[in-house]
């Protein structure tokens, strides 16, 4: 094969020699390290890119030189047609080639598939194979185990730094990067330019990064040889991040807002970056500029840790702008994006406190129901399968009834039963039964509250499964209650409260009144009295008496009578109490005036009953 066949042109060596970065020099000898170079002419003259000279050493084991980008396509058919004919070693060495000439082209994963072919070859053949795997790793980015007795990492390799370079980045080794990235630049000659084109970039960011500004400015330089870099958002961060390290903010954030415009992984970091700037700048202006350039970019790049780190970025400029509502909003959108990831469960962990904090504000009065209520139903569909969400809705209705607000209360108070209904379904451990009978009990009580009584009626009617005894008397109070207000005296009646309160006494007395089960309505009233005194009023002991007259227990009448007049000031009142215990005279002496005397004091009795609502 001819040395003109083995050499590759490289249009950007020319660049390497006039900026002073390239020097020639024994290929066993260290690369001299670049202290402080002579700028770049202002314009320096163009030369021709001719092929490097045969003086050139040729890498045996490794050369992706011999396969010249223009004749990809011949070579590949040749190789093809080779491996036809060729059997045993030859067909080996056919195969390396192949991968060897698909690594000069960065396809890094086709000559993975091939060198994956190859499992057994001969110990004359180990060493070219093990090279070019090593180079396939490195390539892709991925570390390569014993590095230190790797072909690639001889001294007699011209290109030893740039692979070494490689094996720092991916093993984050700064002081073997610092060692190398000088000589890793040099060995760009020994490489294809679709390698070098993919490479550069990797190692003109270590060179900033390691703060070797001197030597990125030199490299950026030969990223001018790739006008399609050059001026992309790639090329406009790496001059971005590189001035941003000099202190020269105003450059800086002039390449970063050009890098922005692209749609690229580089231009999400010139988002990144500018953001990381207005943070450390603080100030209102820069704060809005970022949200803005972050808030535009999201939909431009998904489903990476760019776009995670996107949003966990604009998550810290909401904190550092304290606009906590946006930043919960985006904790969620983290959640929901990447269900499973360590991102989402911090950004689960850190919504937890933020959501307490921001409906705390409501409880406290620190901020007006209107706002807070706005708030909430901004919060509801980024937060509705958060497992501790429910528990919130159902607080903030219990401060809706607290404030009277029935008709509200029982909207949130449906919304959490809800939520909790979904949450039960995805895990049955973040939902517990108590949960679920408090939630329908606290929604039945506020349609009762504001008088939606079959509403109510319906709620309760879910929870005939409950168990617990002092659940149960609940919800047969409430059950109770309902009954009386519907005019419902027979389910009143059929409801067993275990302890009644003043109230279920109340209505069980009148509704046995209002059946004129005269006997019963005497017996509870009379357990209202003693049970709950300072409860009972002058209308219940209007209906004792009535019920007393009717069943004949005087005693209870007297004494009814007698209480009558710490009850009320109303003389008429008292006349017509003591008119219940008065005999009335013998139907067999009775007389015309007799007779309009007692029509007189029952008409005078029903006007008073009926003038006072009874």
């Amino acid at each position: 094969m001819g040395k003109a066949r083995l050499l590759l042109t490289i249009p950007f060596w020319v660049l390497l020699l006039a900026s002073g970065v390239y020097s020639a020099s024994d290929p066993g000898e260290e690369e001299p390290k670049v202290e402080e170079a002579e700028p770049a002419p202002k314009e320096p003259k163009k030369l021709e890119i001719t092929a490097p000279q045969t003086s050139v050493q040729q890498l045996f084991d490794l050369d992706l030189r011999r396969w010249p980008e223009e004749r990809f396509y011949e070579n590949l058919t040749g190789l093809i047609n080779e491996l036809s004919v060729r059997y045993g070693d030859e067909a080996t060495a056919t195969l390396l080639d192949t991968a060897e000439l698909f690594l000069g082209q960065m396809m890094v994963a086709e000559a993975e598939s091939v060198l994956g072919e190859l499992e057994d070859v001969s110990p004359g053949q180990f060493r070219r194979k093990t090279a070019l795997k090593h180079a396939q790793m490195l390539l892709n980015g991925a570390s390569v185990d014993d590095f230190e007795t790797s072909p690639l990492n001889e001294d007699s390799r011209p290109d030893r730094a740039f692979w070494s370079v490689l094996q720092a980045i991916a093993t984050a080794d700064g002081a073997m990067l610092n060692e190398n990235l000088s000589g890793g630049v040099l060995g760009l000659i020994h490489q294809t330019r679709p390698v070098a084109r993919s490479v550069l970039p990797i190692i003109i960011e270590a060179m900033i990064e390691t703060e070797q500004l001197t030597l990125a400015a030199r490299s950026l330089e030969l990223l001018e040889d790739f006008p399609d870099l050059s001026d992309a958002p790639m090329g406009h961060y790496l001059r971005g991040r590189a001035a941003e390290k000099q202190n020269n903010q105003k450059t800086a954030l002039v390449h970063y807002f050009e890098g922005i415009k692209g749609f690229d992984r580089y231009a999400v970091r010139s988002r990144l970056a500018i953001a990381d700037m207005a943070i450390m700048d603080g100030g209102r202006g820069a704060l809005m500029a970022a949200e803005d350039v972050l808030e535009n970019g999201l939909d431009s790049w998904r489903g990476d840790q760019f776009e995670i780190a996107t949003l966990q970025k604009l998550h810290e400029v909401y904190a550092a702008a304290d606009e906590r509502v946006e930043g919960l909003i985006l904790l969620s959108k983290i959640t929901m994006r990447f269900p499973g990831t360590e991102a989402a469960e911090r950004a689960e962990a850190a919504s937890k406190d933020a959501l307490r904090a921001v409906y705390q504000d409501g409880f406290d009065g620190k901020i007006p129901l209107s706002r807070w209520l706005s708030v909430h139903l901004r919060l509801v569909p980024a937060y509705r399968y958060h497992p501790e969400y429910a528990r919130l809705v159902e607080e903030l209705a219990d401060h809706l009834m607290s404030l009277g607000g029935t008709t509200m209360a029982a909207k949130e108070y449906q919304r959490a039963l809800d939520f909790r209904v979904d949450l039960k379904d995805l895990n049955s451990d973040w939902v517990s039964d108590e949960e679920m009978t408090q939630n329908k009990l606290k929604l039945a009580r506020a349609y009762a509250a504001g008088g939606q009584y079959q509403e109510a009626k319906e709620a309760l009617a879910t929870l005939d499964g409950a168990v617990d005894i002092m659940v149960r008397n609940d919800i047969n109070t409430l059950r109770a209650k309902i009954a009386a207000q519907m005019g419902d005296a027979d389910g009143l009646l059929r409801t067993h409260v275990m302890s009644p309160s003043a109230e279920n006494l109340r209505n069980v007395s009148h509704a046995l009144w209002e059946k004129q089960e005269w006997d019963g309505a005497n017996e509870f009233y009379n357990r209202l009295w003693a049970e709950y005194p300072g409860s009972f009023s002058l209308s219940d002991a209007t209906y004792l008496l009535i019920a007393a007259h009717r069943t004949g227990d005087r005693n209870t009448a007297t004494r009814v009578v007698e209480a009558f007049p710490g009850m009320t000031e109303s003389e008429n009142w008292v006349r017509l109490a003591e008119s219940f215990l008065s005999q009335p005279p013998d139907v067999s002496t009775l007389t015309l005036d007799a007779a309009n005397g007692r029509l007189d004091r029952l008409n005078s009795a029903l006007e008073n009953i009926q003038g006072n609502g009874l």
